[in-house]
């Protein structure tokens, strides 16, 4: 019977060297076996390749931040402890941690930089007894749980009824997050822009939703099927203004042509803009991106600036109609939207109808004359394995026809 005793391992992931050295003598005088690590990139390789039994991890690092690797780390069903470091305040820190919960990692201290050498100590000395008596660390979820939490994305087909200008489109997809939480409750659309907004990780969630969506494209187009994407963005990130070159280095690194993604955002990001988010806006089309408005009612809000933002489509919620009675035989209703579209087609800027979930309001959205139509009356949103069936099998072209 082999009685020798494993000494733990600890990775440390810290770009400030310094940092790493003195926790690396902390925890070597605990006991542990030591790797450090100064770029971001480097992590998911390395927890692979050691299967540390804890990773200290900075919240903010070179080639990929603390995100980043949380997300890709549960999605590989990583069984490492994790400790998470950062000079930013305790709030940020907390609400890392909440995303790792709900990737199912086991997330323990946080540690605030600059920190002493009997925080380091006390944050690494439970998983030192934990390790000497033989126990695994806390699990936060039982070994038979299958529901899967943290980030799911599905793809709603967007149906093309008229090219713009004889401009072929290509076939989209909109992209739906949700977040699965352990509590059963999911959050989508506003509710999880809100969550995520409050918490201070929409930037990370939006990368993370990009990020899984390039790599579904990316697999697609291995399969000769190259649709375009739209991808929902939190009107607050439209002040960032390295937004332009971080989407274009996502993209670029996936091998995704730009013009293949289209970025969704509200109509209230443009109408209530400011400097920032006109030069933000520029730089996206300049870059090759194409940018897509949800207006609010009829779009009179946006008719008055469609000269002088660069947008490609606009996208209406035919939801709204819902709550009018025989709205398809109401002939101001039709006048509105069909001027709507009429102006936009003129400038070159297609136009979408959503949510087109009855008869009713697809045959209304056609003589309306949109170019294209999202909804329960076309398909249903699906995870990516299941979409590209329906082009290969021509299952789309089939569900297309027995709608019109």
């Amino acid at each position: 019977m082999n009685t020798s005793i494993t000494k733990p391992t600890l990775l440390v992931a810290d770009d400030e060297a310094e940092i790493g050295e003195i926790i690396e003598v902390v925890a070597e005088d605990l006991g542990f076996e030591v790797t450090c690590v100064t770029n971001g990139s480097k992590v998911v390789g390395l927890v692979e390749e050691l299967s540390p039994t804890v990773v200290a991890l900075d919240l903010r690092m070179p080639g990929a931040d603390a995100v980043e690797i949380i997300r890709e780390l549960g999605k590989k069903e990583c069984d490492s402890s994790f400790l998470l470091m950062s000079g930013m305040d305790q709030r940020t820190l907390s609400a890392v941690k909440a995303l790792g919960k709900e990737n199912n990692l086991d997330i323990g201290a946080t540690l605030t930089k600059p920190m002493s050498l009997d925080a380091i100590e006390e944050a690494l000395l439970p998983y030192l007894r934990a390790q000497n008596n033989s126990v695994a660390a806390v699990e936060t979820e039982p070994v038979a749980e299958q529901v899967k939490l943290g980030l799911n994305l599905l793809y709603e087909p967007e149906f093309q009824l008229k090219n713009v200008a004889d401009v072929v489109s290509k076939q989209r997809m909109r992209v739906c997050a949700q977040w699965h939480k352990d509590d059963a409750s999911v959050l989508a659309e506003e509710e999880l822009n809100n969550w995520a907004r409050d918490l201070g990780i929409a930037q990370g969630l939006s990368a993370m939703v990009l990020a899984e969506s390039l790599e579904a494209v990316r697999i697609w187009s291995n399969q000769d099927f190259c649709p375009e994407i739209s991808v929902s963005f939190d009107g607050s990130l439209l002040t960032q203004l390295d937004l332009p070159d971080n989407l274009a280095g996502m993209a670029d690194s996936s091998f995704v042509p730009r013009e293949l993604l289209a970025i969704e955002i509200k109509e209230a990001a443009i109408t209530n803009r400011n400097e920032d988010v006109s030069d933000v806006l520029s730089r996206l089309r300049i870059k090759g991106f194409k940018i897509s408005v949800l207006v609010e009612r009829d779009g009179e809000n946006i008719l008055p600036m469609i000269d002088s933002i660069p947008i490609d489509q606009i996208v209406v919620d035919m939801s709204l109609l819902s709550g009018r009675v025989n709205f398809q035989n109401d002939m101001e209703i039709e006048f509105q939207y069909s001027s709507l579209t009429s102006l936009a087609n003129n400038k070159g800027i297609a136009t979408c109808a959503v949510n087109v979930d009855s008869e009713d309001q697809y045959q209304f959205m056609k003589k309306c004359n949109f170019n294209s139509a999202r909804g329960a009356q076309i398909l249903y949103p699906g995870a990516a394995p299941t979409i590209l069936p329906l082009y290969t099998d021509g299952k789309f072209s089939e569900k297309l026809a027995s709608e019109c």
